[in-house]
């Protein structure tokens, strides 16, 4: 991809021209909302397209990714309208490739997701994945889940051959994180093992891959608690084939102090978890530390 600052006098057509591109390419690159008021000093993205297939009669995404030997996720990353659509129109280019740019081999993707995200969103952004995590599942101090509508989600996932992550957040009835109801697990094995229980059954029920433990604002005396309670969680879903993530606050040493940081033991969770996920979008709207957006 080739970055190009828009001049003065510029427009999206002359721009297209320059790079041997159509101005939809652009469009469509970029996600202009306003293509025909471009502003100067504007960054815009340019894929020149490599090899390019013209769609015929009896297409599908599987057979022309079969005819190229690519992955159909491919193709949908490089062209979102169908991802978003699915919807082949006989005349219709597809790019298959781009000048410059390697297929994604060895990489692990994870995105969030709400229940209420935009579907058109989620479709166009899902090819690019290898998990979506689902916000977020809550739980009792009895150890019931507090569900969220997530069956739409995880069936579009498996569409797109993203797999879905559970997420586990101690929530009070407002929607903030809550200490006390962190704490509460932790010192309540009864509790821990009957919502372990369920989210097991949960997990096994829905089709889930693993569970993102996301807990934030821990108590730093409860630092060892919850080391134990991520070392419980994961004994008994490895032997099951499931995966432990664990969210971690965005640390820039182990001495940072506040009730985010100090409770996240990078080396011993890291030790535990298969992945370990690093907000350090915290930075960007909770501390907001310049440059951590």
């Amino acid at each position: 991809m080739q970055i190009h600052v828009v001049q003065s006098g510029q427009t999206l057509s002359t721009i297209a021209e320059q790079y041997g591109i159509t101005p939809e390419r652009i469009i469509i690159d970029n996600e202009l909302p306003n293509p025909d008021n471009l502003v100067i000093g504007q960054s815009l993205g340019i894929r020149v397209p490599e090899t390019v297939h013209t769609i015929v009669e009896g297409d599908s995404l599987f057979s022309i990714a079969q005819q190229y030997g690519v992955d159909p996720a491919q193709i949908l990353r490089n062209n979102p309208r169908i991802a978003e659509n699915e919807i082949l129109t006989p005349g219709e280019q597809v790019v298959i490739t781009f000048e410059g740019e390697e297929p994604i081999d060895d990489v692990i993707l994870n995105g969030y997701a709400y229940p209420f995200i935009n579907r058109s969103v989620l479709r166009k952004t899902l090819s690019f994945l290898t998990y979506q995590s689902l916000f977020t599942y809550g739980f009792t101090p009895q150890g019931d889940l507090i569900p969220i509508e997530d069956t739409e989600l995880i069936a579009l996932g498996k569409e797109f051959g993203v797999a879905s992550i559970m997420m586990l957040a101690p929530m009070n009835a407002e929607g903030s994180f809550d200490t006390q109801i962190a704490h509460d697990m932790f010192v309540n094995q009864e509790g821990q093992n009957t919502l372990i229980n369920n989210i097991i059954s949960t997990m096994q029920e829905k089709g889930y891959a693993g569970l993102d433990i996301d807990f934030e604002f821990i108590r730093p005396e409860d630092r060892q608690n919850f080391i134990d309670f991520i070392a419980n969680v994961q004994s008994r879903l490895k032997p099951l084939g499931l995966l432990t993530l664990v969210a971690l606050a965005p640390k820039t040493s182990g001495e940072m102090t506040g009730l985010l940081y100090e409770a996240h033991d990078y080396p011993a969770i890291g030790a535990i978890a298969d992945y370990v996920l690093l907000m350090t979008y915290e930075w960007g709207y909770t501390l907001r530390h310049a440059g951590y957006r």
